[in-house]
C-alpha cells in the first residue's frame, strides 16, 4: 500500500508494509533533492537517503530496466 500527498512546494509517498515487518518508508519530493527517510529502531532515529531529483528518476528507471550500463536522458 502506498499514500501520496502533495503540499504547496513537497509531494511526499509514503509506502507501508502489508505484512507489518518493515517501518513505513516516506519519499519526500522537492524541486532540488528527493529525500528517503525509514525510523530506525536500534537508533531510535530516522536514517536518511539524499539524492537529486536526477538520481531518483534513474532509480525509477533502473526498477524496470534489465542488467546492463545504461544512461538516462531527464526531461
Amino acid at each position: 500500500m502506498f499514500t501520496n500527498e502533495m503540499d504547496h512546494d513537497e509531494s511526499l509517498i509514503t509506502l507501508l508494509d502489508d505484512e507489518g515487518f518493515y517501518e513505513d518508508i516516506k519519499i519526500y519530493l522537492y524541486d532540488d533533492i528527493v529525500i528517503i527517510r525509514q525510523w530506525d529502531e536500534e537508533i531510535d532515529n530516522f536514517k536518511d537517503i539524499g539524492m537529486s531529483p536526477e538520481m531518483f528518476e534513474q532509480f525509477q528507471a533502473a526498477l524496470h530496466s534489465p542488467t546492463g550500463a545504461f544512461i538516462v536522458k531527464t526531461k
